[in-house]
Formats: structure tokens, C-alpha cells, sequence
């Protein structure tokens, strides 16, 4: 073994490369998929959220107040009157056929009943299907709601004889100061896809290395997959995996150069801190694959298992809810998954810039997972050896 050991590796690098070059959906997924799901949602958001939602209007009222909320409200980056209805059946309608994606209501007699002190409701619907859309126009009619307020209890007060002076304290009796860190201009594509897109790319790995196992299993090649390495699980996992791990680097470093250089991420630290954090990315979800083979040796649902798991894995690791807002047990799930880790280093690292030192745990956590396959793939090799094909 130990003499043919160059002749056995060689074998199957040269396996593993022929089968990158022989399906053309190896370089679709492995290639094509992540880097246009990158351009996709940077190019969506690239001015830093969404901007001018189509929404409607329904002003019953008619009048210099109503007429001003609607000017005020159309000047809101966020939205876009570009619909104007006359009762709220018709724009309710037109919310459920995707005309628009909400529309504002101003009740009739507003500035009359504001005037006298009745406290008129301005309501405002939002469908909120479309995530991003919805929170966008949701902010801007929250905020007009508040103005509308402000300037009739400041008509009001006026009307009273209170001064200037006296209407500013009674309306803003104090002022805030924001300090965002990290993102000081709220931008939007910097919070969303500097986690989305690295989950996107931790999904493709996943089900390409499971597809690679589970074709070896499914086609009945499996011992002759190992015959080609000398009977060796680890050198066979070496040869299919590593050109595979080429590309997938390639493409990710890739990614982190439009990030980081092309659309100006905050990048706080040493790039090679956040290369190597990649690197590792990719090694770390593809023994994770391999660890699911391990005690699930099938196509269907290995495959369906590292399916599952990649896309909970954009919840279960903090990127849509935060993680003091779960459960503590799922919670605890989110570390199961390598690109929890990688969040971890992304926010230390690139956003905060703190010491290497203090992300050690997470990089010890990503090379951790590199090793739990090599110490279970005895029974990936027992089922290649005796492959039973399951439907």
C-alpha cells in the first residue's frame, strides 16, 4: 500500500476530476448557481434597501391636510404613490391581484375632525408576503403617520396662542442620537447579505457533496470508486472531494472580493483572517456531508437530509431571528451547523474587527468538523463495500 500509495492518489484525483468534467451540472452547481445568486441579491439591494414600492392611496377627505400627507408621503424613498383609488374595496383588490403592495387610507373628514379634537384613525395595509417590500413601506407609512400627528397637534396648539418655542418642547421634549456600529448608514445589503449569501453558498456545498456520494451508492460504482484509492475510505474521499473543494473556494474567495472590494462590505480585520474563514467554510460543510453519510448511507435521504438542514440553517444560526428570541433547543441547533461559525468570524472579524484571538474557538469549531468523518467512515466504507441500493 505504502509503495503505491502515489499511483493510488493519483487515481483518484484523476476519478474525482473526470467526474466534475463529465456532468455539466457539476459546474452549473458548483459555479454558475452561487455566483448568480451572489450577483442577484447584491445587484436587488445595492443602493442599500429597497427603494419606491409601488403602493396605492385612498384620501377620502380631500382637503390642504390630506393633500399634504400625500406629498410628504410620496417624497419617502421607500415608497411610490402610483396608485390613486376611491374607496378601500377597490384598493384592497388591487393589494390581493399585486398591483401594489399596500396603500394608505385617509378617512373622510380628517381635517375637520383633527381640528376639533376628535382623533380621526389614518390606517395603512401592508402585505407583508414580500418581506423586504413590506418592511420598507411599512416604515415609510409609520413615519407619515407620526408627521400627520405631529403637525395637527402643532395646528392645535397653535390655534391656542402657544408659541413656537412651547409647541417644539411639548412635541419633542428630548433628543436621540443613533449610533449604528459597524453600519452606520443602515445599509441594508451590508446586514442582509453578508450572511444570506455565504448560507446560500454553504447550501450549494452541502447537496453537492451529497449528490457525489450518493451517486456512487446509487450506480452500484462504489467499489470500484474505492478499488481505484486502494481500498482506502480516506483517500477515496480525498480524490472525489478535493476538486470540488477547488472550485467551491475559488468561487467564495471570489465572492468576498465583490463584498469586501466591490460593494465597499466593512471589512475591519486582516483579509487573509476572513480568506482562511472561507476556506474552511468549505471543508468544514463537506465533512458535514460526509458525516450524514456516514450514518445515512442513501441517496434519497442523504440527500433530503443535507437539504433540510441547509436551509433551516438560515434560521436555526441566527440570520433571520435572533438568537435570544428562540427556544434555547433550537438555538442549540444552530451550532450544529458550520456556518454558524462562520457568522461568528464574519461579525468578530470583518464588522467589529476585534483580535483574532477572541474567534479562536470559532475557526478550532470549523476545523473540528474536518475531523468527525475520518473517525466514522469505517461504516461508509462497510456500505460501499456492500452497496444496497434503496428506492
Amino acid at each position: 500500500m505504502t509503495s503505491n500509495l502515489p499511483k493510488y492518489i493519483g487515481n483518484s484525483f484523476k476519478r474525482g476530476c473526470i467526474q466534475l468534467v463529465r456532468r455539466p451540472m457539476y459546474f452549473l452547481l458548483i459555479v454558475i448557481m452561487p455566483l448568480l445568486c451572489c450577483w442577484f441579491l447584491m445587484d436587488l439591494i445595492k443602493d442599500g434597501s429597497v427603494q419606491r414600492v409601488p403602493v396605492g392611496l385612498v384620501d377620502l377627505d380631500n382637503s390642504s391636510l390630506s393633500r399634504r400627507v400625500s406629498r410628504n408621503l410620496n417624497g419617502f424613498q421607500q415608497v411610490n404613490i402610483n396608485r390613486r383609488y376611491s374607496n378601500f374595496a377597490e384598493a384592497r383588490d388591487a393589494v390581493q391581484r399585486g398591483e401594489v403592495y399596500g396603500f394608505f387610507f385617509i378617512p373622510d373628514n380628517l381635517e375637520e375632525q383633527a381640528l376639533a379634537g376628535r382623533q380621526p384613525v389614518v390606517s395603512y395595509y401592508v402585505n407583508y408576503a414580500f418581506y423586504a417590500p413590506g418592511s420598507m413601506q411599512y416604515k415609510g407609512f409609520k413615519t407619515i403617520s407620526l408627521l400627520v400627528n405631529g403637525g395637527i397637534v402643532q395646528t392645535a396648539l397653535r390655534t391656542v396662542g402657544l408659541s413656537n418655542n412651547g409647541i417644539e418642547s411639548a412635541l419633542v421634549p428630548y433628543q436621540t442620537h443613533v449610533h449604528m456600529i459597524s453600519n452606520p448608514f443602515t445599509n441594508y445589503n451590508f446586514y442582509l447579505n453578508s450572511t444570506f449569501v455565504p448560507c446560500f453558498l454553504s447550501l450549494f456545498i452541502l447537496l453537492m457533496t451529497a449528490f457525489s456520494l450518493g451517486m456512487e451508492l446509487k450506480s452500484g460504482l462504489s467499489r470500484q470508486w474505492l478499488r481505484t484509492s486502494g481500498d482506502s475510505m480516506f483517500l477515496a474521499l480525498v480524490g472525489k472531494l478535493v476538486p470540488q473543494t477547488v472550485l467551491f473556494t475559488a468561487v467564495g474567495w471570489f465572492i468576498q472580493w465583490m463584498m469586501y472590494r466591490c460593494f465597499d462590505f466593512p471589512l475591519n480585520c486582516n483579509p487573509w483572517n476572513m480568506l482562511i474563514a472561507m476556506f474552511l467554510l468549505v471543508v468544514a460543510n463537506q465533512s458535514f456531508a460526509v458525516l450524514i453519510y456516514c450514518f445515512v448511507p442513501n441517496f434519497r435521504y442523504g440527500t433530503m437530509l443535507c437539504t433540510l438542514l441547509g436551509m433551516v440553517s438560515f434560521s436555526f444560526s441566527g440570520f433571520s431571528l435572533p438568537q435570544e428570541s428562540m427556544y434555547s433547543w433550537v438555538a442549540a441547533l444552530g451550532y450544529v451547523m458550520p456556518i454558524k461559525y462562520y457568522f461568528l468570524i464574519m461579525v468578530d472579524q470583518s464588522l467589529n474587527g476585534i483580535d483574532l484571538y477572541y474567534s479562536r474557538f470559532y475557526y478550532a469549531a470549523l476545523i473540528g468538523f474536518t475531523i468527525l468523518p475520518m473517525l466514522l467512515s469505517w461504516h461508509l466504507k462497510k456500505e460501499c463495500l456492500n452497496p444496497v441500493y434503496v428506492p
